[in-house]
C-alpha cells in the first residue's frame, strides 16, 4: 500500500535526509503517500447505479499514539457530471439517492519514519436527520440552487429541502461535528453518529425541512454565492472558542455575474455555543493580499483550511495553471466587516476599493508552494498526462513540519476524456519551515 516517491532503504534515507531546499525556497516535498482502498457501495434504489466510495472533501485527524492516527473525511453530494441539453450544459446527479457520509480512517504514520504511511477505511456512517432518515445530495429547490437532471438530460432531479453538498468538517472534543456545505451555503451541527440536529442558513434561505432545526442566522449576502461555490473550508480554534467558515470563491459583485476578479473571499467567524456569526474578515486570493486585480489568479479557489491558533489559519489555495499553495492567514489585525455586511453590504465588499474603504484583509504568508510537486501528486492518483483537474480538498496538520492532504476523486466517474478517473490518495507533505502551532 506504500506509494511514496521511493521505496525500501532508499525511501528511508530520502525521507530522513531530503535534498536541501535553496535559500528562500518555499516548496513542500512529498514525504509519503498511499492510495485509499475504496469499496463499492450498494445502490440506494434498484434503478440507480452502484457508487464507488470517494468524493472526499476535507480531513480531520486525531493522534492516538506515536504512529497511530484516527481520521475522518466527508463525501460531497455524490457522483455528478455535465450533459448537453438543447445546447446548454446542465449538471447531472448519477445517483440521486446517494446519502453523503463521513468516512472514518485508520492512519499509520510516524514522524520518526516519515516515508511510510498506510490508511484503511473503518466506517462510513451516513448523515441523517434527527428522525434517522438519510440526507440526500439533491439541491433544496430554493432560488439560486442548481437545477439538476438525470444522466441523459431527460428529466429533472427532484429537489430535497434536506439535501446537502458537504465539503468541510471539524470534530469537537465531545465527538460532535460541524460540517459545511455548498447549497445554502449552510453549516450543519451533528451528533457523533452523524445525526444532524441544526442547520444554519443565510437569512431568507430556509427551506421547510422535517427532522432538523433550520435557523436563518447567517448573513443574507452569502445566499448569492456562485453556483457550486458555497462554503468549502471549515476550521475550529484549538480551544474550540471559534468556528471559521470560508467560501470557496468570491461572491459575484453584481447579480447574475458568473465570475468576479476582486479576489475578495469572505471568512465568517462563528460562536460554536450559539451558532451565531461573531465576525467576518476578507481573505484575498493571490500572493499579495494588498495588490490590485492584476495580482488575482484566474479562477482561484479556497479548498481547505486548519486552525493553527485562535486567530491563525492555514489555508489551501488553488487556481488554474497548477497553482497550489499553503498560506498562513493571521486575523489579528484584519478588519471586522460583519457590521457592514449585516447592515446591507452596499456596495458589496467585492465591488469596492478595500484600501480606500479602510478594510484591511487578513495578513497572508506563504507557508509552502505545492505547485512544483503537483505532477508528482497527479501521478500518485493515476492522472498522469491527463488534463483532468487534481482536486485537493482535505487538509490536516500532523505536526509543525508535516501536513496530511486528501483529494476528491469525483467517485471515480470517468469524464469526457478517455483517461482513467483519478483515485483517492492520502499524502504526507514535509513543509519547508515549521508552522507556528499553539496548544488549546
Amino acid at each position: 500500500m506504500i506509494a511514496g516517491p521511493l521505496s525500501g532503504l532508499a525511501a528511508t534515507i530520502w525521507a530522513l535526509f531530503p535534498a536541501p531546499a535553496a535559500p528562500g525556497d518555499p516548496a513542500a516535498v512529498v514525504a509519503a503517500s498511499c492510495r485509499l482502498p475504496m469499496s463499492e457501495l450498494a445502490p440506494a434504489t434498484a434503478d440507480e447505479p452502484a457508487v464507488m466510495l470517494g468524493g472526499l472533501s476535507d480531513l480531520w485527524v486525531e493522534r492516538l499514539g506515536p504512529a497511530r492516527w484516527r481520521g475522518w473525511a466527508v463525501t460531497d453530494r455524490g457522483p455528478n457530471g455535465m450533459v448537453d441539453v438543447d445546447g446548454r450544459e446542465r449538471r447531472t446527479l448519477l445517483a440521486p439517492s446517494f446519502a453523503p457520509r463521513i468516512v472514518e480512517l485508520e492512519i499509520d504514520w510516524d514522524a520518526a519514519a516519515p516515508a511510510h504511511v498506510r490508511a484503511t477505511v473503518t466506517g462510513t456512517p451516513v448523515l441523517r436527520d434527527c428522525e434517522g432518515s438519510p440526507l440526500s445530495g439533491r439541491p433544496n429547490g430554493l432560488p439560486g440552487d442548481p437545477e439538476m437532471v438525470d444522466p441523459r438530460g431527460e428529466a429533472s432531479i427532484a429537489t430535497d429541502p434536506r439535501g446537502v453538498d458537504t465539503e468541510g468538517l471539524v470534530r469537537l472534543r465531545s465527538g460532535r461535528w460541524w460540517l459545511a456545505e455548498e447549497y445554502g451555503p449552510s453549516l450543519l451541527v451533528a451528533a457523533a453518529d452523524g445525526r444532524v440536529d441544526r442547520r444554519l442558513v443565510p437569512v431568507g434561505k430556509a427551506a421547510a425541512a422535517s427532522g432538523m432545526d433550520v435557523r436563518e442566522c447567517l448573513p443574507a449576502a452569502y445566499a448569492g454565492r456562485r453556483d457550486n461555490r458555497g462554503f468549502e473550508a471549515l476550521a475550529i480554534a484549538p480551544d474550540e472558542s471559534r468556528i471559521f467558515a470560508l467560501l470557496q470563491s468570491p461572491l459575484p459583485a453584481s447579480r447574475g455575474k458568473a465570475r468576479d476578479t476582486s479576489g475578495v473571499v469572505r471568512l465568517l467567524v462563528l460562536d460554536p455555543a450559539t451558532g451565531l456569526p461573531a465576525a467576518e474578515h476578507v481573505y484575498r486570493l493571490g500572493n499579495d493580499p494588498t495588490a490590485g486585480s492584476e495580482g488575482i489568479p484566474d479562477d482561484g479557489k479556497l479548498c481547505a483550511m486548519a486552525a493553527l491558533g485562535p486567530e491563525l489559519l492555514l489555508v489551501l489555495e488553488q487556481a488554474d495553471g497548477g497553482v497550489v499553495r499553503l498560506s498562513t492567514a493571521d486575523l489579528s489585525s484584519a478588519t471586522d466587516t460583519l457590521p457592514r455586511t449585516l447592515a446591507g453590504d452596499e456596495p458589496a465588499l467585492e465591488a469596492i476599493d478595500l484600501a480606500a474603504a479602510g478594510v484591511v484583509p487578513v495578513a497572508k504568508r506563504l507557508a509552502a508552494d505545492i505547485g512544483p510537486i503537483v505532477d508528482d501528486l497527479r501521478a500518485g492518483v493515476g492522472l498522469g498526462d491527463s488534463t483532468a483537474a487534481l482536486k485537493i480538498e482535505g487538509l490536516a496538520v500532523a505536526d509543525e513540519r508535516h501536513v496530511f492532504l486528501v483529494n476528491d476523486d469525483d467517485f471515480g466517474v470517468r469524464g469526457a476524456s478517455a483517461a482513467p478517473p483519478p483515485g483517492s490518495c492520502l499524502w504526507v507533505l514535509r513543509l519547508p519551515e515549521p508552522l507556528p502551532l499553539s496548544n488549546p
